[in-house]
């Protein structure tokens, strides 16, 4: 049993389905990862494949792109997965993107 606040009824969802139910609104890769108790690389692999379905069936597909606290260079909205540092500054103080899947 999962202990903390899981909003979604995981026994009638699977994990994927989760993730995209939790897309419905705009979400970091990392906040997803916390509320389900995965690892971001586990989110990573979801999330990519939740983002080629939507665009075969058409959906609102919104990215927030990652952008560095530093500087304020702005990642490219097709980067959705977490970078390490900044191309510019070379900083790791960033922002992730924000994704949203809209039906």
């Amino acid at each position: 049993m999962r202990h903390g606040h899981v909003p979604y009824n995981s026994r009638d969802m699977t994990v994927r389905q989760q993730i995209e139910e939790m897309l419905r609104q705009p979400r970091t890769m990392s906040s997803i990862a916390h509320e389900l108790k995965l690892t971001r690389d586990e989110v990573e692999d979801h999330l990519r494949h939740l983002l080629r379905s939507a665009k075969a069936a058409d959906k609102d597909i919104r990215v927030e792109p990652a952008r560095c606290r530093s500087c304020g260079f702005v990642f490219s909205k097709d980067k959705v997965t977490k970078t390490s540092k900044c191309p510019e500054c070379k900083g790791t103080r960033l922002y992730e993107p924000l994704i949203q899947i809209r039906p």
